[in-house]
């Protein structure tokens, strides 16, 4: 997909999953806005993708925040004129640490929620009309295959309700010529992963996966670059699972 005409928006863009996701689209032509609460991270991920010949620049974003993401929004309007592709990615991984309902601090759980709910939330209606202006518009949310496999927690819950917020945005911008889908890893190998999942339980997953693998975000990049091409302009509502046949496994 020739993204050169196309402005991206990639959240949680500071390291792991979310810098792929940028590296890549900035290698298929977008100019990428990377965002994310750590601005450090963010300014970090633009400076690679510029050294690799790309255009990038650093936003900091909390996107449980209303006020800051309609902030986003306007900065893009004005510096770049339009929005194209919208990634939600940020989201509060460690949760998956202590994943016992009967446990989770309240607070904490509304906490998850606010970041990985509310996020993909604030961030697709404060976007939104950019895309709708732009008459094309492919936005990409994070899910995971924990919403699918009964664990996590808070974490899975909190994925299971973004397959729910994809289904009703595609129903909403579908007129305008968005599709709205989502990717839902399996075990992903990032530095968050080794330290929130714990190598015992990498292992068990592992051993369940048919393809006996490990993946990296590197993975990811296939789904996302169909996802936000041309080739899905038929699909919308879907959630693609990347996660080696582990779901199917179970």
């Amino acid at each position: 997909m020739d993204h050169s005409k196309h402005v991206a928006i990639v959240t949680g863009a500071a390291q792991g999953i979310g810098r792929v996701y940028a590296q890549a689209l900035a290698a298929d032509g977008a100019t990428v806005v990377a965002a994310d609460l750590n601005e450090p991270g963010a300014a970090e991920t633009a400076e690679l993708i510029t050294k690799e010949g790309g255009k990038a620049v650093a936003a900091q974003v909390d996107v449980s925040d209303k006020a800051s993401t309609l902030a986003l929004a306007e900065r893009v309007r004005s510096e770049f004129g339009a929005a194209h592709i919208l990634v939600n990615n940020a989201a509060i991984y460690h949760s998956m640490r202590n994943d016992r309902q009967l446990d989770v601090d309240i607070d904490y759980w509304r906490k998850v929620l606010q970041v990985n709910i509310d996020g993909a939330l604030l961030m697709t209606q404060a976007f939104a009309p950019l895309l709708i202006e732009a008459g094309w518009g492919r936005v990409v949310n994070q899910t995971s295959t924990a919403a699918y496999l009964g664990g996590g927690g808070h974490y899975g819950v909190s994925k299971l309700a973004v397959i729910g917020l994809t289904q009703g945005f595609a129903g909403e911008l579908g007129e305008h010529g968005i599709t709205v889908n989502a990717i839902a890893p399996g075990v992903i190998m990032t530095e968050a992963t080794k330290v929130t999942v714990g190598e015992d339980v990498i292992k068990q997953l592992g051993a369940a996966v048919p393809l006996q693998h490990t993946a990296g975000p590197e993975d990811l990049v296939g789904a996302l670059r169909f996802l936000t091409g041309d080739e899905c302009a038929w699909i919308t509502g879907q959630t693609l699972l990347v996660d080696g046949g582990l779901v199917k496994r179970f």
